[in-house]
């Protein structure tokens, strides 16, 4: 299964199909979902490096937090970005 790691307003930062995924079903362990949560729940524009630098330390715990997801989900799961300053070449 193809997920996209992005942060949104509410939603996020998984996402199936245009849909925002449901961290606990996939089989997180509690605590890298709720990491994920709260991590999300700060997201505001100016944090990701749009139109200036954006909060390096917000973007780089989500550099960490999408390693983690990669690991926790395995090999049955695909986790893309579609930006560059996740640390990687976008999809």
């Amino acid at each position: 299964m193809q997920l996209e790691f992005w942060p949104d307003y509410g939603a996020g930062p998984l996402w199936v199909q245009g849909k925002p995924a449901d961290l606990r079903s996939l089989g997180l362990p509690r605590e890298l979902a709720e990491q994920l949560s709260s991590w999300n729940s700060r997201f505001e524009e100016d944090k990701i490096p749009l139109e200036g630098p954006g909060d390096v330390g917000w973007v780089g715990e989500g550099v960490h937090l999408l390693g983690q997801v990669r690991v926790a989900l395995g090999a049955g799961y695909n986790v893309v970005v579609t930006e560059p300053w996740w640390g990687e070449s976008p999809v």
